[in-house]
């Protein structure tokens, strides 16, 4: 069996790939003054698995990408992401690629950025902050996460994961799902088409849902007017779930409290924005998923399924279309 992997992979798991499945060989892309060399002919490669350098830059999406799709036979495809929107994957799974991602590996640490993103507007972390800098000692009143309820929109992997810990801070959650499969530690599960009631009911919603067709600017004027004046948007989705600017409009004129969020409709958030200005608004630079620990969790979920790919069983974390 013949695998691509990132030069990454294999310099800190080749070891590990190599037990999982002893007859494997790797072959490597290294990208050397603006051309891709090979460690071995990747011709008839059976699958391929990139942790997040060929997607997050640019010299190696431009030059490593048009050999994937140059390859014949290819039939597996794993992401170290957790999202699949961008087009080559749809293009991979037209192909009849199989597809898989690292749903899961990251639900931690964003679940962890999501909690504290709660703490930070219920203990008035950042006015604290300001009275500290002015030398100003004056008590603030705060509030705490104890009887709120978090209206969590999509309670997958990381979804549910926030949940698990907002019950912890023994807040009311609120889930909105498209499975009728009742999600662990939500005390309430709503439909999409109910969404209007866990906005109207949540002091923090919290958007957790992947990017498609039909969750693609889910939050508009009508939504933002839905929830409550002093609730707390929190977006670790995609920036393109929420219509931005009926998203300013909302801040400014307070139809919410305030929003900390992480991903935006255009990455790196342009600098004429007004949302990096509001003095309601936690601007994020997409990196609520970031942990040391992530490589790890990602690599545990691939080492099974290239076991499972090697004895012709299922695999996890299959995506079967990206819209």
């Amino acid at each position: 069996m013949k695998v691509i992997v990132s030069s990454r992979v294999a310099k800190e798991y080749g070891a590990r790939i190599r037990r999982a499945v002893p007859r494997v060989r790797l072959a490597v892309p290294e990208v050397r003054d603006g051309a891709v060399a090979w460690t071995a002919d990747p011709a008839g490669a059976d699958a391929c698995c990139f942790s997040e350098d060929l997607w997050q830059e640019e010299e190696q999406r431009r030059l490593v990408l048009p050999h994937l799709f140059r390859i014949q036979g290819l039939r597996w495809l794993h992401t170290f992401s957790a999202g699949v929107d961008a087009p080559v994957f749809q293009v991979l799974l037209d192909r009849g690629v199989i597809l898989t991602n690292s749903s899961g590996a990251t639900a931690k640490p964003i679940a962890q950025y999501v909690i504290a993103m709660m703490l930070h507007r219920a203990k008035r972390i950042a006015e604290l902050g300001e009275q500290q800098r002015r030398r100003e000692w004056r008590e603030l009143p705060a509030d705490e996460l104890t009887g709120r309820t978090a209206g969590i929109v999509g309670t997958g992997a990381i979804g549910g994961e926030v949940a698990r810990l907002a019950k912890a801070f023994g807040m009311h959650v609120i889930g909105a799902r498209r499975s009728e499969r009742r999600a662990r530690w939500v005390d309430e599960q709503v439909t999409p088409k109910q969404l209007p009631r866990l906005l109207s009911r949540s002091d923090y919603v919290v958007l957790a849902c992947p990017l498609t067709k039909e969750t693609e600017g889910m939050i508009g004027e009508r939504e933002l007017r839905a929830m409550k004046p002093t609730a707390t948007l929190i977006n670790i989705a995609r920036g393109r779930v929420v219509q931005e600017d009926a998203l300013v409009r909302a801040l400014r004129e307070g139809w919410i409290a305030g929003a900390c969020l992480d991903v935006f409709a255009t990455e790196p958030l342009p600098e004429d924005s007004e949302l990096w200005s509001m003095p309601n608004v936690v601007v994020t630079p997409h990196n609520s998923g970031f942990s040391p620990l992530n490589m790890d969790r990602a690599m545990a979920l691939f080492l099974d399924n290239l076991e499972r790919f090697a004895a012709d069983r299922p695999l996890r974390n299959r995506v079967r279309s990206t819209g």
